[in-house]
């Protein structure tokens, strides 16, 4: 028991440091995000494969298609700060209706980020389909949306105020992520065809 718990808080923190390490240059944290999950529902949710070879499996394989939106989400972000920063300091009745549309836009920005990654890693899409099929999830599982994104902001405040707690929170964060992320993800997942063999995937399994 203390064994299998042990080997499991491993797997969980080793998850997290491959994100950890991996998303320091920038630009590869959308991969790095999208392997993380990929690796965290498959291997340490599931038991299937090896931690390491599917993190880095999955970093290759969507490596191309989520540095764009990686790139474009660090835009957006950019431009919501300032505006955010604006209107906080120049307060009027437009600027503070400006504030509660711009935090709603925030939000939304957020809810995409949940999804984004958790999707590419199980589904192929296009990045357009992505975004919509994000968008449509941050509101059709909204108290969840809202609850991730609570999570997100207190697992940010624990490694603010605890820096060497960020080789803990982020493995940990995914880990609870996977719980609620594969029931949404369950609910758009087809069920396999009889006799199509697709039954032994690794997500029908469990």
């Amino acid at each position: 028991m203390f064994s299998r718990f042990m080997n499991l808080l491993f797997d969980i923190l080793y998850v997290g440091i491959l994100w950890l390490l991996c998303s320091l240059p920038l630009i590869t944290a959308g991969a790095a995000a999208t392997a993380a999950y990929y690796a965290m529902a498959k291997c340490v949710r599931h038991k299937t494969g090896y931690v390491g070879r599917e993190f880095f499996h999955s970093f290759r394989e969507n490596f191309r298609q989520i540095t764009p939106l990686t790139l474009a989400f660090y835009a957006v972000v950019a431009v919501l700060a300032i505006d955010l920063y604006y209107v906080w300091n120049h307060e009027s009745a437009l600027n503070n209706a400006l504030f509660v549309i711009l935090l709603f836009v925030a939000f939304l920005v957020a809810g995409l980020t949940v999804y984004c990654c958790p999707l590419l890693s199980r589904f192929y899409k296009k990045n357009t389909e992505l975004i919509k099929t994000s968008a449509w999830l941050v509101f059709r599982f909204l108290p969840l949306t809202a609850a991730v994104i609570f999570v997100f902001g207190l697992s940010c405040v624990g490694v603010w105020l605890m820096p060497w707690a960020v080789f803990v929170i982020p493995g940990l964060y995914l880990y609870l992520l996977s719980f609620p992320m594969e029931y949404v993800l369950g609910r758009l997942t087809p069920p396999p065809e009889e006799g199509s063999g697709k039954a032994e995937k690794w997500y029908y399994l469990s």
